[in-house]
């Protein structure tokens, strides 16, 4: 049984001018008024949160995101704005700091409490054969954090990040294929969306021992970073057992094979890529996450229609806040010419997906919120832009705290 097509997100504000912004909001993002501060010197202190009350500029790019985010009643959108905007990242050691940690309210529906804290040791694997979401589309892993598989008919399987280690990939992957009806030696691409242990670490697993000829892809600065990591891992070989360094080195993608470059003069960029006989992804650089986050849109089929899932590798970096603006700007520029209407996050507990991915398989008919439309999409990426852009303001105005 295929999941009954029921989509969130279908209304729509009439374009982020309806709004009725003030004239600063429509500044490009970056500008001299959105840069961030230097972070505070205590270099233990966490996601601190709010302090004060938003000064008018930070307040505009936060109430326009709850707008947004009050067009439907869509439960992934909505926790864009809550978390980003609202009570920021923070984890349950910033007890030690004064600040007011709280407890999850369902870890079975969020694993990020009322306050903003993130409670990752609730994280449970997902439940046997990963969760089909779409018609030809997988989420294998963790509550916490996961791969994405999508086949293509006829031209075999792409995969979207790689998890922590190999034995993870074992675990939550390979083992689990049969499954679902997936043979991983047909994988042919590997999107790897930033250059975080925990989003690589199984990707020489899938090369070596089940698709060597697969085509790896990554964001050139984070290329760059993993190939610099390893270089430096061999020059200090003598300070690991063998066993310590076979293991550091295993985790560390050997080969990439198509990097995506920003534009010249540019932070971002975008790379289409084939990756069947019918079938182009769009491979999106947009840093903030890492100096080389990647996320990738690519093809898939629903109750025989074809739609766009937008591939979305990690958040959170309030420092690089500016940065995330100005990529969010971009990918949802790119979204809406693609015309991408479905979004999930690798990390399945940002927008509290996990719970809808659990619903999923336990009722394939079940709401589906990771099919929000091409309007809720672009709602998506706009909360996630202004959210940032507030976040910025905020470090200018000294009304929030950063690490």
């Amino acid at each position: 049984m295929t999941p009954t097509r029921r989509e969130f997100g279908t209304l729509v504000l009439a374009g982020a001018g309806a709004t009725a912004l003030p004239s600063a909001l429509l500044a490009p993002a970056g500008t001299a008024a959105a840069q961030p501060a230097a972070a505070p010197a205590a270099a233990d202190v966490p996601w601190g949160g709010p302090l004060e009350p938003d000064r008018p500029l930070a307040k505009a790019y936060a109430d326009s995101a709850r707008a947004l985010s009050q067009v439907d009643d869509n439960p992934v959108i909505r926790w864009q704005y809550r978390v980003w905007c609202e009570t920021g990242y923070r984890s349950p050691g910033s007890a030690g700091t004064g600040q007011p940690v709280d407890r999850l309210t369902d870890p079975a529906v969020d694993l990020v409490s009322p306050k903003g804290f993130f409670y990752k040791e609730y994280a449970r694997p997902m439940p046997a054969g990963g969760v089909r979401f779409l018609d030809n589309a997988w989420y294998f892993g963790t509550d916490y954090l996961g791969l994405v598989i999508v086949r293509t008919p006829g031209d075999g399987l792409v995969m979207l990040d790689a998890l922590t280690t190999p034995d993870d990939m074992r675990t939550q992957f390979l083992d689990q294929a049969a499954a679902a009806g997936l043979d991983p030696r047909d994988i042919r691409y590997v999107f790897l969306g930033h250059a975080h242990p925990d989003h690589v670490g199984g990707a020489n697993l899938i090369r070596r021992a089940y698709a060597p000829r697969a085509t790896f892809v990554m964001g050139q600065p984070d290329a760059a970073v993993v190939a610099a990591q390893r270089a430096d891992l061999k020059k200090r070989r003598d300070e690991y057992t063998d066993e310590e360094y076979r293991a550091r080195l295993a985790r560390l993608p050997d080969r990439i094979d198509i990097e995506v470059e920003a534009y010249p003069g540019h932070t971002v960029g975008m790379k289409r890529i084939r990756i069947g006989r019918r079938a182009t992804a769009v491979a999106m650089l947009a840093p903030g996450h890492t100096v080389g986050q990647m996320h990738v849109i690519v093809p898939v089929v629903h109750q025989g229609e074809t739609h766009r899932l937008l591939v979305w590798s990690g958040n959170d970096n309030i420092e690089a806040a500016s940065q995330y603006a100005v990529s969010a700007d971009f990918v949802q520029g790119l979204a809406g010419q693609e015309g991408a209407d479905v979004f999930l996050n690798t990390h399945a507990y940002q927008g509290a997906a996990y719970s809808h991915l659990r619903a999923l398989k336990a009722d394939p008919s079940a709401a589906n919120p990771l099919l929000m439309g091409r309007a809720g999409v672009q709602r998506q990426l706009e909360i996630f832009g202004n959210a940032h852009r507030a976040l910025a303001q905020r470090l200018v105005d000294g009304t929030w705290k950063a690490m």
